[in-house]
């Protein structure tokens, strides 16, 4: 609503100036207010719908990049998405689903290899994932939310401590 309220004024602010510059440079053009008026609403529209396709497209490109990632020192997880608006773990109408490891224990666990990591429950995994999509689409929230990525991915993080679930 912030934002909105500032566009208004700014709207409003650079039709006075507009005028302003008209009547310096003596143009005798002579406009009724409701068509400034217009003009502004018309303008204010323009500049909401373009970035609301920037939003919409931005959160499109992360999510098809976005796929997988680990917690901590966990497993790496892989996830789609599934359009949803009433979900519990739903952000910007996509919610995560269908979230396993990347490769299965059975592949990591043969006897060349040594497998570490942990495994996260689903609950916290959709959680993280909704605020990673907070985080990067809003650029205000990000910087608010690093601490709290930074916590989880600290309390993932077994190497450190020995607080895992």
């Amino acid at each position: 609503m912030a934002e909105t309220l500032n566009e208004i004024i700014i709207g409003i602010i650079s039709s006075l100036i507009t005028t302003g510059i008209i009547y310096i440079l003596g143009c005798n053009v002579t406009l009724p207010l409701w068509i400034w008026f217009a003009s502004t609403v018309v303008l204010f529209l323009f500049i909401f719908i373009i970035k609301w396709i920037v939003k919409k497209r931005r959160i499109k490109n992360f999510i098809s990049e976005f796929t997988e990632c680990s917690l901590g020192n966990s497993y790496v997880y892989t996830w789609k998405y599934k359009r949803s608006k009433h979900g519990i773990h739903s952000v910007y109408g996509y919610e995560a689903t269908d979230i396993h490891t990347k490769n299965s224990l059975n592949e990591m666990n043969n006897e060349k290899t040594i497998t570490f990591g942990h495994e996260v429950p689903e609950e916290t995994i959709k959680m993280f994932i909704q605020l990673v999509l907070i985080a990067n689409i809003e650029k205000n929230m990000g910087e608010k939310l690093k601490s709290v990525l930074d916590y989880l991915n600290w309390s993932e993080d077994s190497q450190k401590h020995q607080l895992l679930h």
